[in-house]
């Protein structure tokens, strides 16, 4: 073969070569990595709080967990709390979302939650638990007070109400309803005969 042949053919390659090296993308840039917001988090949460003297204060199960540093709060999802604020007095809590801070005792339920009292007599009592169900209660674990400013509803066996705003001391299980709402269905009129 020709020499300029082999020349051409070998431009030709080279130029098939480069066009084919261009043509499979670009290097991207190396990914900027942030610091984060979470310090650690973890799933599947069981975790016990106790008083000065050790006892079980409150028992806490959660889907997810994250501690985030510059806010100092644990921002948890899927709660269920069991909590003994007082030898008399036991509530079992459920919210969507939660927000604590375990210094201040600051507590933020969220994404609906539940609130039901329980007798820990066992049965000894004829008062029947109330339930408190709403949007958001927000509350302090070490004062042992829970409100919530926006409307709920009250079950207590087969009366039932709803109130704009509620407050409640659970260490002694007082509460206290704003602006209650009651409806009152009375039974149907029977008549009868007096003789």
């Amino acid at each position: 073969m020709n020499t300029r042949v082999l020349v051409v053919l070998a431009l030709i390659i080279a130029g098939i070569a480069g066009w084919f090296f261009q043509q499979q993308g670009k290097i991207t840039p190396p990914v900027n990595i942030e610091a984060s917001e979470v310090d650690y988090e973890a799933t599947d949460i069981k975790a016990v709080q106790t008083n000065e003297e050790g006892e079980t204060e409150y028992e806490l199960n959660a889907d997810s967990l994250t501690h985030n540093p510059v806010t100092n709060q644990d921002e948890m999802s899927g709660i269920t709390m069991n909590w003994e604020p007082s030898d008399e007095q036991r509530y079992q809590i459920q919210a969507g979302s939660a927000t604590i801070n375990q210094q201040t005792g600051e507590l933020l339920l969220s994404g609906g939650f539940t609130l039901v009292s329980e007798d820990k007599a066992s049965g000894s009592s004829d008062i029947e638990p109330i339930e408190v169900t709403g949007q958001t209660l927000k509350g302090n674990t070490k004062s042992r007070q829970v409100y919530s400013d926006e409307s709920v509803k009250v079950v207590q066996g087969m009366n039932r109400f709803k109130a704009s705003s509620m407050q409640a001391n659970l260490e002694t299980g007082e509460y206290e309803f704003g602006q209650v709402a009651v409806t009152f269905t009375p039974a149907e009129r029977q008549d009868q005969a007096l003789f």
